[in-house]
C-alpha cells in the first residue's frame, strides 16, 4: 500500500474516546477533500467504532456533537465506512499521535510519511 495523504495535531484537553471520534471524523474529511469515493477508515478503538455506526444514537452520548458530524460524512454520497482493526495494525497513527504531542502540533497535513527518525 501507498502513502497518500495524511494528518497529525493535537486538540485541547479532551477524552480519549473524543481524540479518537476526532481523528475518524478529520480522517474521513481529508479523503472527501481529496476526492476518494471509496474509503475504509480503521479503529483501534471499539467505543469510537461503535459510535460511529450508523444505528448509534448520539442523543445520550457526551460527544454527540461529534457523532452526528461523524454519522453526516459517512451518509454522503461516497462509498466510506468505519472498521474495527487490532491495536497492533495502528502502529502509524499511534506514531503520529505521539509525534503531534511530544511536538506540540496543533495541525499538520502530510504529503509524505514521517521518518521514525525526526
Amino acid at each position: 500500500m501507498d502513502w497518500i495523504k495524511g494528518c497529525l495535531g493535537t486538540i485541547s484537553s479532551c477524552t480519549v474516546l473524543r481524540a479518537k471520534l476526532f481523528a475518524i471524523w478529520r480522517g474521513l474529511i481529508l479523503a472527501l477533500d481529496c476526492g476518494y469515493r471509496d474509503v475504509v477508515c480503521e479503529t483501534d478503538s471499539l467505543d469510537a467504532f461503535l459510535a460511529a455506526q450508523p444505528q448509534a444514537n448520539p442523543c445520550q452520548a457526551a460527544d454527540a456533537d461529534l457523532i452526528e458530524k461523524i454519522h453526516e460524512v459517512l451518509a454522503r454520497n461516497w462509498n466510506a465506512q468505519v472498521v474495527l482493526i487490532q491495536r497492533i495494525a495502528n502502529i502509524t497513527a499511534d506514531f503520529l499521535a505521539k509525534h503531534a504531542v511530544e511536538r506540540n502540533i496543533e495541525h499538520m497535513e502530510l504529503l509524505q510519511p514521517l521518518n521514525r527518525l525526526e
